[in-house]
């Protein structure tokens, strides 16, 4: 019964529901969490047989450390749970439990950011995938996808190896693909499908697997902030980059421009008349922020956000002035940017 992957994963979330209404979160988030597996480890033909299963939970070495003191306790308790809800298949036992640490891949996401982010990237593969299998079973036709396939193709190929995974997709050009599908070894639709599932399975398990930490996290939409959008993103590269006084400047004169053009973007002149009177250039980012966080945050009941506005703004145009550059220099300059523009976002109802 638990070798049907369908019927584990049922029997594992009643377990993990239970936990959940017993207020037992640690245990539940390690089941949800968890890859888990089971194996029949003994069979016992005594009174029309019954099998003994070992579920394998396969977990992150984070999350391991924190539970290992209490390891054998949850074990036990995880099984007695699921003992409870095979009681009804009596030929069905769990002879174990066993909690497994897993060193989860770490990869330098910082290094793509200026073309994918995780989600981006894993998107763009299962394009490929989709591509690859739609025009080898009768969906598309090679010759009216094929230009927007390699183009894309060569994005990704580009993302991989600066992320030094190595690409396990050879047909850059789908009549290479179609060259191998119709050569004999994939008569039926199936084999072409199975071929390219087991082609990019491993990859798309580990770029899932790997988490994206963020330490410049845009938390705003910003559709249609085109020019933001390619300066955050080039800020984030520059930022993993630098390691001299000269790629820190970089870093501060990428963080001025950003902030010039999230000005551009959201002053309107008639609108947020300047606080001294004085006509706001194109280039003026603070006579134009200053006026509009007046403007946009009007009330004493505000006069706390118009500070913060106004620090975060002050503190980004202070750093990106800065002469003498160093990594916390343009590490708080990135971070105080970005903070100006997830605030100003949020006004903008972007959030």
């Amino acid at each position: 019964m638990l070798d049907d992957k369908n019927e584990l994963r049922k029997i594992v979330l009643t377990v993990t529901e239970l936990f959940n209404s017993e207020k037992e979160q640690e245990i539940a988030d390690l089941l949800r969490t968890s890859e888990i597996n089971s194996e029949s480890t003994y069979y016992d033909n005594w009174n029309g047989g019954t099998t003994y299963y070992s579920i394998y939970l396969t977990t992150t070495v984070d999350r391991f450390v924190k539970i290992q003191e209490r390891q054998t306790e949850i074990e036990e308790r995880i099984k007695e749970k699921t003992e409870l809800v095979l009681r009804p298949f009596e030929h069905t036992q769990i002879s174990q439990i066993f909690i497994i640490p897993k060193s989860v891949p770490k990869l330098e996401w910082d290094s793509i950011a200026d073309i994918f982010n995780k989600d981006q990237l894993v998107a763009e593969i299962n394009y490929l995938k989709d591509v690859m299998i739609s025009v080898s079973t009768g969906g598309q036709r090679i010759q009216d996808i094929n230009d927007e396939y390699q183009r894309r193709f060569a994005t990704v190929a580009s993302a991989l190896n600066r992320l030094t995974i190595e690409n396990p997709n050879a047909f850059s050009d789908l009549w290479q693909w179609y060259a191998r599908w119709s050569a004999g070894e994939m008569p039926q639709y199936r084999d072409r499908r199975a071929f390219i599932g087991e082609m990019y399975g491993p990859l798309l398990k580990t770029l899932q697997e790997t988490e994206q930490p963020e330490l410049l996290n845009i938390s705003v939409n910003l559709s249609g902030w085109e020019r933001i959008e390619r300066s955050v993103k080039e800020i984030k590269m520059r930022l993993k980059q630098a390691n001299a006084e000269e790629g820190f400047q970089a870093v501060g004169l990428l963080c001025r421009e950003t902030i010039i053009s999230l000005a551009q973007a959201i002053y309107v002149e008639e609108k947020h008349p300047t606080l001294d009177g004085v006509k706001a250039s194109k280039t003026d980012a603070k006579r134009m922020l200053d006026a509009y966080v007046a403007v946009e945050l009007t009330g004493s009941s505000n006069a706390n956000l118009r500070r913060y506005a106004r620090a975060s703004s002050d503190l980004a145009n202070e750093l990106t002035h800065k002469r003498t550059a160093t990594s916390k220099d343009a590490s708080l300059c990135s971070s105080a940017t970005i903070t100006l523009v997830n605030l100003i976002g949020i006004l903008e109802d972007r959030h």
